[in-house]
């Protein structure tokens, strides 16, 4: 898929007009991240916006008294590092690619500048707020299900792209149970058999490192139900 399918898919500029996404596009210079290598970190100067054409981005993060922990994991369409165009003040999070991932890049400077001279760049821009505050009420919704084992479903439904993605491996998605556990605050045991248990349902399949997502519907129905009073 080229940039523009990816980013009229899904994610912040699919809910934007073609004309909009062709300029931020045109605007964003490519940038490939190998796996395990930060984006940037948390304290760094705010550079620019970053897009993902394809492959994983973990979000790391917490309070300033705490332990940074893995919350969520960016995938293709999904944009990240807000901060910059938004306020321009020091990253708050840290961005680590978890596989071989290529980035779109807008510079601070010229997304600035576009907004600057179009008071409907700076409008449609400024929706990266309410994206932001809208991943963080999904993410602490999946954490506040009791049931351990709708809980994990929930955060791995969410982390695969929530049914909207196919994997650019056959593999599937790259995640690792140790991951998954860190995200959904279980066990690395009570992980491994939730996930037996999501496969033995014909929901997903487990390889090394990898899941592919076989029934998004299936997956969504049980990790959605309501929690029993």
């Amino acid at each position: 898929m080229t940039k523009t399918e990816i980013f009229s898919a899904r994610g912040w500029l699919s809910e934007h007009p073609a004309s909009f996404r062709k300029a931020i596009i045109d605007a964003g210079l490519p940038v490939t991240v190998a796996s395990g290598r930060t984006v940037f970190r948390e304290g760094e100067h705010s550079s620019g916006l970053f897009g993902v054409v394809a492959g994983a981005v973990g979000m790391t993060g917490g309070h300033k008294r705490a332990t940074p922990r893995l919350g969520h994991i960016m995938r293709d369409g999904e944009w990240f590092g807000a901060k910059a165009p938004l306020d321009g003040g020091p990253r708050d999070l840290t961005y680590c690619a978890i596989e071989t991932t290529h980035l779109l890049f807008v510079a601070n400077a010229r997304l600035s500048k576009m907004m600057r001279e179009n008071t409907d760049v700076a409008i449609r821009v400024g929706q990266l707020a309410e994206i932001g505050a809208r991943l963080g009420r999904w993410m602490a919704r999946d954490l506040l299900t009791r049931d351990a084992g709708r809980r994990a479903a929930a955060v791995l439904l969410r982390v695969l792209g929530a049914g909207e993605l196919a994997p650019s491996d056959p593999r599937g998605f790259r995640l690792t149970q140790q991951m998954l556990a860190e995200m959904t605050n279980l066990s690395r045991h009570h992980v491994c058999r939730k996930l037996a248990d999501f496969e033995a349902a014909g929901w997903i399949h487990c390889g090394y490192n990898r899941i592919r997502l076989l029934d998004a519907e299936g997956l969504a129905a049980y990790a959605y139900q309501d929690d029993e009073p």
